[in-house]
């Protein structure tokens, strides 16, 4: 064989030597771009479905009725001790959601969780005009905790994508304290 026929061949094999080590980690790197994006989905939906139960939480405190001597109160209020008592567990669903969600929102819902941990007391074992009285008392309180975890989901939905800054903003090793109301 000639000297030609034999660089002809050897830079043939190389190239597809070299062709074959490319294509191999060009896929390897759209595999690993594959997952981080199904991972990035994932990540999303578990966030999206955190601010829905927020959302229904939010919903369920916008809900406000006026009494006969023009007081108002929350509806949450004006359905008797056990509806108290579905909405504190349907917060305490919200909350379970915490890794998701942003710290501002989530320390706002630990705000609200407190205050009506506290108000289980006042609202045990009473009847409802009673349980509306103890509404009309902590009508101001509810309300301004209902608009600051509006804005804050608010502010948490505008950011659902940027999903590094809730990850590293997380405090951890904060000791919990329960105000009495």
């Amino acid at each position: 064989m000639s000297e030609t026929i034999k660089i002809l061949l050897a830079s043939g094999v190389i190239a597809g030597i070299v062709s074959a080590i490319i294509s191999y980690l060009t896929s390897i790197r759209l595999k690993k771009m594959d997952f981080r994006n199904e991972y990035y989905k994932e990540i999303l939906k578990k966030r999206l479905n955190a601010y829905e139960f927020i959302e229904n939480q939010i919903a369920v405190m916008k809900s406000v009725v006026l009494d006969d001597d023009g007081k108002p109160f929350h509806l949450i209020f004006g359905q008797g001790e056990s509806k108290f008592y579905e909405f504190q567990q349907n917060l305490m669903l919200a909350i379970s959601y915490g890794l998701w969600i942003d710290n501002e929102t989530h320390e706002t819902l630990d705000e609200i969780n407190n205050l009506f941990f506290n108000l289980n007391n006042h609202v045990n074992k009473k009847n409802d005009s009673v349980i509306e009285e103890i509404g009309k008392k902590y009508y101001n309180r509810v309300s301004e905790l209902r608009m600051k975890l509006e804005k804050n989901a608010k502010k948490g939905l505008y950011d659902l994508h940027d999903i590094k800054k809730v990850f590293k903003s997380k405090k951890r090793n904060k000791k919990r304290i329960i105000y009495k109301e």
